[in-house]
């Protein structure tokens, strides 16, 4: 063995830097009913996992996702109480020792904490938050905007490929809800959020200019519902600047104008 190696890859070595890399990304800060806690664990969407402690008797405390991990499948278009989705997080849960109140992910924790059970309730939080990619695409919510993009499709006779995953230079397997190729790449991708549409434009954002740095031809076009979704000026901001085409999904003249330029040699 390589003497320089050896000497680097020794376990009080590893063991320091795994405690320090974990240090460095645990973050605690008060809130006004507790702690929230930022663990080392991510979800499917890259973004750290962020939990909220709060004591509820002498003797017991409770751990909560405040409803972002099943707020964020529902929002990726997951249908979250199809029978399939359901099952997997009662297992994941029953496994956990944790429980579903709502869209609430809840554990409770006898005082003192064992730092165990938070880590493995951020494993269940996790391992919930990448179900998006089960069964696609029977257990996804279809809307409006859907038929309305699979009917501009069929009238221009193009194969749409659904749920197509990429990969960018940084994040590999992003998902698309639709991908079509009349010449040029186009992914097509559905805004399903109802409120708060800012954290998701702002990662479309990256993921988009992360796509585009493997496919310089790629055209992104990114759809939203008017009478459900109100956007703000922020979103419209980012998705105006990043994307090809950024509207309401009912604005289709524009969504054939892209398509006749993607067409073009």
């Amino acid at each position: 063995m390589n003497t320089a190696f050896a000497n680097t890859l020794q376990p009080d070595s590893l063991r320091s830097a795994l405690a320090g890399f974990w240090n460095d990304a645990l973050k605690i800060e008060p809130t006004p009913h507790g702690f929230a806690i930022a663990l080392p664990q991510t979800g499917a969407d890259g973004w750290q996992l962020v939990a909220e402690l709060t004591q509820v008797t002498p003797g017991h405390a409770e751990l909560s996702d405040a409803g972002k991990t099943l707020g964020g499948l529902a929002a990726q278009g997951q249908n979250i109480e199809a029978d399939t989705i359901r099952e997997h997080v009662d297992t994941i849960l029953k496994q956990s020792g944790a429980e579903r109140r709502g869209l609430e992910l809840v554990r409770v924790l006898s005082l003192p904490i064992d730092p165990a059970d938070v880590h493995v309730f951020a494993e269940a939080l996790s391992a919930i938050s990448h179900l998006w990619v089960l069964h696609e695409p029977t257990v996804r919510t279809q809307n409006i905007a859907d038929i309305t993009l699979r009917r501009v499709f069929s009238d221009r006779k193009l194969e749409a490929k659904a749920g197509v995953t990429l990969d960018g230079k940084t994040e590999k397997g992003v998902r698309v809800d639709y991908l079509v190729q009349p010449r040029r790449t186009v992914a097509f991708e559905i805004l399903r959020r109802r409120r708060n549409l800012l954290p998701v434009m702002e990662q479309w954002g990256y993921r988009w200019q992360d796509l585009r740095k493997t496919r310089a031809d790629l055209m992104p076009v990114m759809l939203y519902d008017p009478a459900m979704q109100e956007v703000d000026n922020a979103s419209r901001t980012i998705g105006e600047e990043v994307c090809t085409l950024f509207c309401a999904y009912n604005e289709t003249d524009r969504i054939h104008e892209v398509l006749d330029e993607a067409g073009k040699s």
